[in-house]
Formats: C-alpha cells, structure tokens, sequence
C-alpha cells in the first residue's frame, strides 16, 4: 500500500524568536504530539519514523511570529511540498499527499478497505455513528485539476448512491470541469473549517448541520461538497470559507465555479440531487445532497 502522508500543523504562536515551538501534526490521519526544534540554525521535526528538515521561508507569505516553518526535504528522499496558511485559526497545512496521474480515468466502489476504516475510526466515523462501516462505499475517482492534469481523488458515501455517484464524477471528468482536489476529510482531522479552506471536494463526515442539533446529509454519506472556495457558504454576515468572499458574485464566473446549467450542475440536478445555491438562507454553493 502506497504510504499516504498528510501534515496538519496547528502553530502556538510565540512572542519573539523559540527554541522549541509545540506543534500536533497527522501522520496518515493519527494525530501525534511533536516538537520542532532548532539546532545549528536548522529547524527538525520527527514523528515516528519521518524525520524533516524545517527551513525558514521568507517567499511564503506567513506571520513572521511563528517563523515561517516549512518542510523543504525528507532526509531520505526530496519530497514536493504545498502549503496552505489558514491564519484565522493560526495553522500551517504542510501536505506531502502523492498526488497520482493516472494513466487512464478510474472510477471504482468497494466497501470500506480496512486501512480507511482505521483511518476514519474515531475521526469522521466516530462512537457516535448509527450505522456500521458496510452503510458506506469507498471511491476511487478521477477528476481534472486547475491546471488541466488528470488526478485521482478518494471520497466516501452512502453506499446506496456509490454507482450513482461515480456516474456523476464521470460526467463532470468528460466535461473537462476543474476540481481542485478530492481527498477524505480525515486528513484535516475531521473539521469542515480546514477542509474548506484547502479548497477540498468531500462526501461523508458524520456531523450536525452547523448551528444545529440535525445530523447533516453528509453525516448519512448522502452530500457532497464541490471546490468550496469557489462556491462559498453565505448565512448573513457569515461566510464559509472566508477566502472565498471574492466569489459571492456569482454573475463573475470563474473555473471551479457552479452555475445552473453547467456540468456539475446538470450532473447532480438531472439524478435527483438537491443544490444548495438554489437556497434562500442559506445559500451553499458547494453542497449538493440526496434525499
């Protein structure tokens, strides 16, 4: 099995220049306690078996008080690494996740392999659930990314909508559409607000609907979440995520951007589904659910 690697690192900010700066970073979804630490003017980060050399990063646009720490090389092996800051909560997202090309479109179901059910345990799925792990599918799906390239992304639903779903993605694949990326919540530790964020397309999280005590349809594998950035959540004054503010003006259309008529669109409406921008209050332009 291909070792997937995903960083999330919560900085507790520091006055001044630290020694030592506590962070929690994922390590295939198991969330250890770590220490960055300086030495010789070099910054070194372990969890478990992975070792980094942090570097200071004056081109990254990040707060100068939590130094701009950023993994630059495995000491095994030159890794590609993107970073994404989200200050409003202070964390600095250091994925290393391979990101597949895959020589030919894939889109498969199978029931939940017992490395994702490890994964998921006690994050996305957790005691609460009140269904067992066979209510759900794993799919494998290829999509086209926002420079053009083929990727391969990994979602999970109900599986009574699995084959339903994978004709969806299929249809928005055929028609070129952009989606940034499609990775399971459980590599942002379960939390909407990271996810969103790092523009990320997911299905399955058991949780409420926000601000309320109703499970949400993405808590029954029955929703799916589509370029948040570029099709933010608006109740009011609140917007979710905040960096996609700009794309409230929907009549600016963008790539990654739903609009009626379009191949998302028509792909989910035409099976059925329910779209969120077509709500008043509030309006969900990334969400699409199954009823």
């Amino acid at each position: 099995m291909t070792k997937i690697l995903f960083l999330l690192i919560a900085i507790f900010i520091t006055v001044g220049y630290a020694q030592t700066t506590q962070i929690y970073v994922l390590v295939d979804g198991n969330r250890k306690n770590i220490t960055v630490v300086n030495h010789n003017g070099f910054n070194y980060i372990s969890a478990g078996n992975i070792h980094y050399l942090f570097a200071q990063t004056p081109h990254i646009n990040i707060p100068q008080n939590i130094h701009g720490f950023v993994a630059v090389r495995d000491l095994s092996d030159i890794i590609e690494v993107r970073l994404n800051w989200v200050p409003t909560r202070n964390t600095l997202i250091i994925d290393t996740t391979p990101s597949y090309i895959p020589l030919q479109p894939v889109f498969t179901a199978e029931p939940l392999p017992y490395h994702i059910i490890e994964l998921i345990t006690d994050s996305s799925f957790h005691p609460h659930t009140r269904f067992g792990h066979y209510h759900l599918a794993y799919l494998t799906l290829t999509h086209i990314d926002f420079q053009g390239n083929r990727r391969l992304g990994q979602m999970i639903v109900a599986a009574q909508i699995a084959e339903e779903v994978l004709e969806i993605f299929q249809e928005i694949y055929e028609a070129q559409w952009p989606i940034e990326r499609i990775r399971l919540i459980d590599f942002y530790d379960a939390t909407d607000y990271y996810s969103m964020h790092d523009n990320n397309s997911v299905g399955f999280n058991y949780r409420n609907i926000a601000g309320t005590n109703t499970l949400s349809r993405h808590g029954m594998g029955m929703a799916i979440d589509i370029n948040p950035v570029q099709n933010p959540y608006q109740r009011g004054q609140t917007i979710w995520p905040l960096i996609g503010a700009d794309y409230l003006d929907r009549n600016n259309v963008r790539p990654g951007m739903i609009t009626r008529g379009d191949a998302v669109y028509t792909a989910f409406i035409s099976r059925g589904w329910i779209w969120g921008g077509n709500w008043t209050s509030p309006r969900d332009y990334h969400h699409f659910e199954r009823r």
